[in-house]
């Protein structure tokens, strides 16, 4: 068991790299590098929950989590360096193809989050979960920061082939992550109900229904600045791309002491309350950057702190939640259900804020930022003092 969790953990470490830069920070500057504007940038930032509407088909798949998972990520990485091709293209064609490979990869990728987290919910006990994830995001987000930060200085160094470079390692550590995740052992997983029955009890648990509301909503409330947060670091902040790696490393690195500290909590005191603490704080720190300018960044780096302590425990809190109301049974028609609801919410967020994002003043992304605030915290006030019920 403590060996399948130490690989779990090394898997990640090469995993996280490949996900941080191709979904991440560094192909949002790739995908301005190409000439993307502000509607082609939320799309990108769309794609990731757009791919988790394929999240049920993990259900339909037959064979061992551990064999789909493996041939599933396989495909997606190494699908991804397509991407590498694109400064070879026409300029009519670079965004759209970028968008294409991304979809792609993501698409193929999405299954794996269910069988991934049931794999993972019968190698870590219940009562270790809270602990064993905390410290786990933790890393990953540290190892994850480290390699934005890197990532940028090579961008910044080398303009011409920054992107290509750090992408392309992107791509071969996430061709190691799967070479670990075959080392890593599949407990025999519980017997479950076919998919449609799977799906039939989730959909019958109004408790559960009403926690998907909630997920759908918060990824909602996001994702109206999420695609933003980047250029608006970029175009109003006055940072490079290097000081955007530093921002992400000063946040990792906080992380990791608030992650174990979060996880300790919910073990203690349980996921929805750490839930409603830290969803507190990620929907105050929008507030953070619209007081900052260049000439004034301070409330930037200060929110390097405060992105720290919400998401290392928020995170967590909202996958913990799902796999806590789960049963063994049903469990992947469960889980498909939560990414189907982060992806819808995602995606909805997104597109308003395309709509958003027009030719606002001082830049456009200011409006999309506010809005997510304003959004988040009525969420947050809302709906997550009732999960706490």
């Amino acid at each position: 068991m403590d060996r399948a969790l130490r690989l779990s953990l090394l898997e990640g470490l090469f995993a996280i790299l490949f996900i941080n830069w191709s979904t991440g920070v560094l192909v949002t500057g790739y995908a301005l590098s190409l000439g993307a504007g502000p509607q082609a940038l939320a799309l990108l930032g769309a794609l990731p929950f757009l791919a988790q509407l394929a999240a049920p088909l993990a259900l339909l798949l037959k064979g061992s989590r551990k064999a789909l998972a493996v041939r599933l990520n396989l495909l997606a990485r190494s699908g991804f360096a397509l991407a590498l091709l694109l400064p070879l293209l026409p300029e009519g064609v670079r965004v759209p193809g970028l968008l294409l490979v991304s979809a792609f990869s993501q698409l193929l990728s999405a299954p794996v989050g269910v069988l991934w987290l049931s794999w993972m919910a019968d190698l870590v006990p219940p009562e270790k979960r809270g602990a064993y994830f905390g410290l786990r995001n933790a890393l990953l987000s540290l190892v994850g920061t480290l390699g934005n930060l890197l990532g940028g200085y090579m961008v910044d160094r080398l303009p011409r082939l920054g992107y290509p470079l750090v992408l392309g390692l992107g791509v071969l550590s996430g061709l190691l992550s799967v070479g670990v995740l075959r080392l890593q052992p599949e407990p025999r997983p519980a017997p479950a109900a076919p998919p449609w029955p799977q799906l039939q009890a989730a959909l019958s648990d109004r408790a559960y229904l009403r926690y998907l509301l909630l997920v759908l909503a918060w990824f909602l409330a996001v994702m109206l600045g999420g695609p933003f947060v980047v250029p608006y670091f970029l175009s109003w902040g006055g940072l490079s791309m290097t000081q955007v790696g530093l921002w992400t490393v000063v946040s990792a690195s906080s992380g990791l002491l608030f992650g174990p500290l979060w996880g300790r909590v919910a073990d203690r005191r349980g996921h929805a309350y750490v839930l409603f603490w830290t969803g507190l704080v990620a929907a105050l720190m929008p507030l953070f950057w619209l007081s900052a300018s260049a000439a004034f960044p301070w409330p930037i780096w200060a929110s390097a702190l405060l992105d720290a302590l919400a998401w290392s425990g928020l995170n967590p809190a909202l996958t913990n939640l799902a796999l806590g109301r789960a049963p063994a049974s049903a469990r992947n028609g469960y889980l498909a259900l939560f990414w189907v609801a982060l992806g819808l919410g995602g995606i909805l967020g997104s597109l308003l804020a395309g709509g958003l994002s027009g030719p606002s003043r001082p830049t456009p992304y200011h409006l999309p930022i506010l809005a997510s605030a304003l959004a988040r915290l009525l969420v947050v006030l809302w709906l997550f003092p009732r999960e706490r019920a």
